[in-house]
């Protein structure tokens, strides 16, 4: 069935991603907005013809109404840990305000579409269960952290007056294509998986923060699609979180000389965590989703073709 959704941050490394996914496998009519703070007018390029997909170059604060809308997949972002210690503020209104604003035009109008709210699974901080369940206290490390678990409970605070319909989606360590944009490298939810191909790419050696024994979940890009979209055509008000990961783990090291020997080490970063790992059981049966790219496969294509255009 047809339906009118909107695509907050399309331009972005996941919006994207989620964008060529909804084009291929519905008929649905797509809305997009991205003020490129960390999106590329290049990742949107191939839909810009196409009478299904229309965008708008613009802020979130600038959207006066969500009606024409059934579904909000709302991946508006400012980047990653480090940067949001940094410049607190704008991560604040970026992260949260935003989200904040969409809130406030739903009970405007009293029109609630589905909202799949990207969020993160750094609100877990260093987990004490691993793998990590949703039930599991939250412990942020960051700003970022804290402005992603915030988000969320403002939106289930606000639920207790008001008919919101949302669905959280806590993201382990997202990978894939366009995750490293050169020309930004605080690009939102960039992955140190990127980060390493791109270095190989350049011949540098690829930089492992600390010793590398930190452990990652590592999950495609178009496993994280797949799991808005099957978060929005859900029959069922859902208004609960769930973690989308691989459900398996690699330490930074390991991933490092998945990729090359070239190889070096840097001062260890305050605010992140020792591990990361998915426990998709909740996903799994509620929404009927589970991951199913590899990692290792994407790595070793990936090396393929960086190596073939040496």
């Amino acid at each position: 069935m047809s339906r009118k959704v909107l695509i907050t941050g399309v331009a972005g490394f996941i919006g994207s991603n989620l964008l060529d996914f909804l084009m291929r496998e519905t008929d649905w009519e797509i809305c997009g907005i991205d003020n490129f703070s960390t999106g590329n007018a290049d990742n949107i390029a191939a839909h810009r013809n196409n009478p299904r997909f229309t965008f708008s170059e613009d802020t979130l604060f600038n959207l006066t109404t969500l009606k024409p809308y059934e579904t909000v997949f709302h991946l508006a972002a400012l980047p990653r840990i480090q940067p949001s210690f940094e410049a607190v503020s704008e991560h604040i209104r970026e992260n949260l305000l935003a989200t904040v604003h969409l809130i406030e035009l739903m009970m405007r109008d009293q029109h609630y579409p589905r909202l799949v709210n990207s969020s993160s699974s750094a609100v877990y901080g260093t987990p004490e269960l691993v793998p990590t369940p949703e039930e599991e206290r939250i412990d942020c490390l960051s700003p970022y952290a804290f402005q992603k678990y915030e988000t969320e409970k403002y939106i289930s605070l606000i639920e207790t007056r008001v008919p919101l319909d949302y669905v959280h989606l806590r993201y382990f360590n997202p990978y894939g294509p366009r995750s490293f944009n050169p020309e930004n490298k605080f690009n939102a939810y960039s992955s140190v998986v990127g980060i390493f191909l791109r270095r190989l790419e350049s011949g540098k050696p690829l930089e492992v923060t600390g010793d590398g024994t930190q452990r990652r979940d590592f999950v495609h890009v178009q496993d994280l699609a797949r799991a808005n979209y099957m978060a929005a055509l859900h029959p069922e008000k859902l208004n609960t979180a769930f973690n989308i990961g691989q459900s398996e783990t690699v330490s930074i090291i390991d991933l490092a000389r998945k990729i090359s020997e070239n190889i070096t080490f840097i001062p260890e970063r305050p605010g992140e965590a020792e591990i990361t790992h998915a426990d998709v059981g909740k996903a799994r049966s509620v929404l009927g989703w589970e991951p199913r790219m590899s990692l290792d496969t994407y790595l070793r294509e990936a090396c393929q073709k960086i190596k073939s255009h040496a």
